[in-house]
C-alpha cells in the first residue's frame, strides 16, 4: 500500500503542479495528510510522492528543446551543472511537502485533544 500512496500522491502533485504551479504542492500534501488516519505516516508518503511527481515533470519537460535554453539560461546565473540545480528543486519540493503534512498532522491532533467545554459555569452564591 505504500507504493500506492507515493505514486497517489506524486500524480495529485504533478497534476497541480503542471494546472496551478508549484504553491499547490503544499495544499496538495496537507490535504492528503488531513485525510490519513491518525496512526499513518503521511509526511513521508507526502514528501516521497512530491519528488516523484517532480521527477516525472522534469524528465517530461526534459525532451522540450526550450529545456535546454533554460538549462543554459540558469548555467550563467548559477555555477552548478544543471543536474545538481534539478536535485535541489526536488529536494526543496519535498521539504515543503513533508512541511505541510506535518503541519496538517500537528493541527489535526492539537484539535483533537482540545476539549469542549459542556456548560456555561455554575453560580453557587445563590
Amino acid at each position: 500500500m505504500f507504493i500506492v500512496r507515493v505514486i497517489g500522491v506524486a500524480l495529485l502533485t504533478a497534476v497541480a503542479t503542471w494546472f496551478l504551479g508549484w504553491w499547490s504542492v503544499p495544499f496538495v500534501c496537507a490535504l492528503y495528510s488531513f485525510m490519513r488516519p491518525a496512526g499513518s505516516r503521511p509526511v513521508r508518503d507526502a514528501a516521497l510522492g512530491a519528488m516523484l511527481g517532480w521527477i516525472a515533470l522534469l524528465g517530461w519537460q526534459a525532451s522540450h528543446p526550450s529545456f535546454g535554453k533554460l538549462n543554459s539560461a540558469l548555467a550563467g546565473v548559477f555555477p552548478v551543472p544543471a543536474p545538481v540545480l534539478m536535485l535541489v528543486a526536488v529536494l526543496f519540493i519535498g521539504l515543503l511537502a513533508g512541511a505541510a503534512a506535518r503541519l496538517t498532522m500537528q493541527q489535526r491532533r492539537a484539535v483533537g485533544t482540545m476539549r469542549v467545554p459542556t456548560g456555561l459555569p455554575q453560580d453557587h452564591r445563590r
